[in-house]
C-alpha cells in the first residue's frame, strides 16, 4: 500500500529513511531546517576543520552502496557528505528534501499526523501525512551541566559546537570539561596554543585507538576488528571480558608511553565491555607531553576568573570549553521522551502506532551510526507498506521491558547513555523482523562461508544477502573479498569453545545475553 511519509531532518539516519521509504514506493517528502544535507557534517552542522571520522568509510557507508572504489580509510566531514551526495544522486533523492524547513508542530489528526512547517523566508504551511519518520538527531541542543558560578565567570563560555579550529585559544588558559570523540580532538589541538590547558573529568574514560595494535595484519580498525565479528558477541560477557583484557594487558608493554597512559585509564574505567567506548586516542600524545593537565575530581565551583576543584585545587582560566554532549529534543512534538530505551526497539513510542518512528536514536558501542538507521529504515518502510506488522501493544511493552534491562545490564558502567546498543545484536535483531538476517550454513555444507559469516567483521552488506531489496552477488563479493581478523588456530579454538558452550547451553537453557530480539 502506497502511503505519503513525512521524513523530518535531512541528516545520514533522514537520508537512510528516504531512500528505504522511496524504494517501497512511498510518496516522501522530507523537510530539513537547514540549507543542505548531512545533519552535523553538513555546511550548516559542527564539523571543525581537522574533523577526522572515527567510524571507517566501509562502516559508515549504507549496505547498497559500499565504496569499494576506495581503499579503507577514517573520512573527513567533506569526504562523507561527498558520498552522501553521491547515494542520493544515485537514488534520486534530492527532489523529496524541501531544505530551509522547518517543522514547527507534528500533531495527531485522527489516523494521520498534521505537520506545520516554516521556511526561512517566513512562509508557513500545513499538511496532512499518514506516516512521519522522526530523523531530527541527538545533536540538536547543548548539554551545559549546572555549575556554582557559571553565572559570574567573566571569561569566554563555548561548547564543542561552536569549535572551528584552535586558533582563537592561542595564548589562553582553557579549562575543557569531557572527553568523548569530539574532545579527544579538540582538547589536543586547543593544549598546543595554550598558556595552560586543564581537562576536567568525573571519571576514567575507555578509549580505543582508530587503529588495533598487535593485530598480525595492520589492515585491521576497531571497527573492523574482532569486536565487530559475530562469534565475540555470541559468547557471553564473561568471555568478551577476556579477550578484551589480554588485549589490554599486552597493550601495556608497548614503548609508546601514550599507548600504555591510554590502556592504564582504560583498565581503571572498568571493562570496556560495559560502557560507551571513545574511539579516538589522540589525547593521549598531549597528556605525557604535559600539554595537557588533567583533574579527575570534579569541578567544586567558579569564580569570575578561576576554577575550584573538589580536591581543593584552584586554577586561574580565562576561556571554558565545554564538551559535555548534547540534550535529544523534540520541540516539535508535543511528548517528552527522557530514555530513549522507553521506545520499541528505540523507534516506536507506546502512545502511538506504527505510524510514528523514531529513527537514528540507537547508539551503536561499535560499528556505525548509518548502518543501524538504514536498517531501522527499512523496518519502518515495511511496517508503512503493511507487509509486516508491530506486536500488539502488550506484547510491544512486554519486550521493550526486556530489551531495556538487557542493555542497562550490558553497558551497566554507563547507564547515562540512553541510546547505547551492541551494533552486532541489535541489528540482526531488527533484520530478523525485516527478513534479510543471513542465513548461516552449516560448518560441513560450506566451510568457507561458514567462517566469514561467524568471523568476519559484520558489515551491513550482510544484509544485502537476502530479503527485501537484496542485492547478493554485490554484497557476497564485497563480503569475500574482506579478510577475516583471526589467526586459523584462533579460530578453531574459538569454534570448539562454542560447540562446549552450546552443549551446556542445551542442558542450563539460553543464557540471557543472546535473548535480545
Amino acid at each position: 500500500m502506497k502511503r505519503k511519509v513525512a521524513v523530518i531532518g535531512a541528516g545520514l539516519s533522514g537520508i537512510a529513511a528516504v531512500k528505504e521509504l522511496k524504494e517501497e514506493g512511498h510518496d516522501v517528502t522530507c523537510f530539513e531546517k537547514n540549507q543542505s544535507f548531512g545533519g552535523v557534517f553538513s555546511n550548516d552542522g559542527f564539523a571543525y576543520d581537522s574533523l577526522n571520522l572515527t567510524v571507517t568509510n566501509y562502516f559508515m557507508a549504507f549496505s547498497d552502496f559500499v565504496p569499494t572504489e576506495e581503499r579503507m580509510k577514517f573520512w573527513t566531514a567533506r569526504n562523507y557528505t561527498d558520498y552522501l551526495r553521491k547515494y542520493m544522486d544515485k537514488n534520486g533523492l534530492f527532489p523529496h528534501i524541501n531544505f530551509g524547513t522547518e517543522v514547527s508542530a507534528l500533531e495527531r489528526d485522527g489516523t494521520s499526523w498534521l505537520v506545520s512547517t516554516k521556511t526561512h523566508d517566513g512562509v508557513e504551511k500545513q499538511e496532512i501525512f499518514d506516516s512521519v519518520a522522526i530523523c531530527s538527531g541527538m545533536f540538536q541542543e547543548p548539554k551545559i551541566p549546572d555549575i556554582e558560578g557559571l553565572d559570574t565567570f567573566q571569561g569566554e563560555v563555548y561548547h564543542s559546537k561552536d569549535y572551528v579550529n584552535k586558533e582563537p585559544y592561542e595564548g589562553k588558559r582553557v579549562l575543557c570539561l569531557g572527553l568523548g570523540e569530539s574532545s579527544s580532538d579538540i582538547t589536543a589541538e586547543i593544549s598546543t596554543v595554550t598558556d595552560k590547558c586543564f581537562l576536567s573529568l568525573r571519571r576514567y574514560p575507555a578509549v580505543a585507538p582508530r587503529v588495533i595494535p598487535f593485530q598480525k595484519d595492520p589492515f585491521f580498525t576497531i571497527d573492523t576488528s574482532v569486536f565487530t565479528s559475530r562469534i565475540i558477541h555470541y559468547f557471553p560477557y564473561k568471555v568478551h571480558k577476556q579477550i578484551v583484557e589480554r588485549i589490554l594487558r599486552k597493550s601495556l608493554g608497548s614503548k609508546n608511553p601514550a599507548m600504555v597512559k591510554r590502556i592504564e585509564w582504560t583498565r581503571k574505567s572498568g571493562s570496556p565491555v560495559h560502557q560507551v567506548i571513545t574511539k579516538n586516542e589522540r589525547l593521549f600524545t598531549h597528556i605525557v607531553d604535559n600539554e595537557v593537565d588533567t583533574n579527575f575530581s570534579g569541578i567544586e565551583r567558579l569564580t569570575k576568573d578561576s576554577v575550584i576543584f573538589k580536591d581543593g585545587r584552584e586554577e586561574k582560566i580565562d576561556t571554558i570549553m565545554f564538551c559535555t554532549g548534547f540534550k535529544t529534543t523534540f520541540p516539535f512534538l508535543d511528548l517528552k521522551i527522557d530514555n530513549i530505551r522507553n521506545l520499541y526497539k528505540q523507534m516506536f513510542h507506546h502512545d502511538y502506532d506504527k505510524s510514528l518512528a523514531f529513527i537514528g536514536f540507537a547508539r551503536p558501542h561499535q560499528g556505525g551510526i548509518p548502518s543501524l538507521s538504514e536498517m531501522q529504515s527499512r523496518y519502518f518502510a515495511q511496517l508503512c507498506s503493511d507487509k509486516m506488522e508491530l506486536p500488539n501493544l502488550a506484547d510491544r511493552i512486554q519486550q521493550t521491558q526486556k530489551d531495556r534491562l538487557y542493555w542497562e545490564n550490558e553497558y551497566h558502567i554507563t547507564p547515562h547513555i540512553s541510546s547505547l546498543v551492541n551494533y552486532n545484536t541489535y541489528i540482526d535483531s531488527l533484520a530478523e523482523l525485516v527478513g534479510c538476517k543471513p542465513k548461516i550454513p552449516s560448518f560441513f555444507k560450506d566451510r568457507n562461508w561458514y567462517l566469514k559469516m561467524w568471523f568476519g567483521t559484520q558489515f551491513s552488506a550482510q544484509y544485502r544477502l537476502e530479503g527485501p531489496h537484496a542485492k547478493p552477488e554485490e554484497a557476497r563479493k564485497f563480503l569475500e573479498s574482506f579478510p577475516i581478523p583471526y589467526a586459523k588456530k584462533r579460530m578453531y579454538a574459538l569454534l570448539i569453545k562454542k560447540a562446549m558452550y552450546e552443549f551446556i547451553w542445551r542442558i542450563l537453557g539460553t543464557p540471557s545475553h543472546t535473548q535480545q530480539t
